[in-house]
């Protein structure tokens, strides 16, 4: 035998199982939120209060008791509602949002588009020219450095010169 499973006991377990079967077969059929005549209402109203449906008052057969249990809703006719059960009430009122149509790709400036290719690719060109062309002239050289240089300074001078007071340079 396994030293992680437990003795059996074959007289017990038997026993144990027809316990349960026994109780479970005695399980009432009455549903505890619907008034007994034992316990009825403390003002002496026997009307009964909002509330869902009760099942049916008649005896249920043991099949149903026992899909009950196993569904675990015992008293319970149908199921609750779960969580994806939920659909949201719709709101005609709401509208939807439709966004607006983006501007085209190529609709920049041209100076602002030729001058971010020159500050971005000369430092890049320069990097070309040292890894594969070793021997460039230090005129062409001296241009690429002499474009960027034009291209920043041309990007620099389009910065806004003023600031708003009130702006905080949050932008959505």
């Amino acid at each position: 035998m396994n030293e992680r499973e437990p003795d059996r006991n074959e007289s017990t377990d038997e026993a144990t199982w027809l316990d349960l079967v026994a109780r479970l077969q005695e399980t009432p059929d009455t549903d505890p939120r619907q008034p007994s005549p034992e316990r009825q209402a403390p003002d002496g109203d026997s009307a009964q209060a909002p509330g869902p449906a009760a099942p049916p008052a008649g005896p249920r057969s043991a099949a149903d008791r026992t899909r009950a249990i196993f569904e675990n809703q015992p008293l319970r006719a149908t199921p609750p509602a779960g969580p994806r059960d939920y659909s949201p009430e719709e709101d005609e009122s709401d509208g939807s949002f439709v966004p607006e149509e983006p501007p085209p790709l190529g609709g920049g400036e041209p100076l602002v588009i030729l001058a971010w290719l020159g500050a971005a690719g000369g430092p890049l060109l320069l990097l070309l020219f040292a890894m594969f062309w070793r021997g460039a002239p230090m005129a062409v050289v001296l241009g690429v450095v002499a474009i960027f240089v034009t291209c920043a300074g041309y990007l620099l001078f389009r910065l806004p010169q003023s600031r708003d007071e009130g702006d905080d340079g949050a932008a959505v």
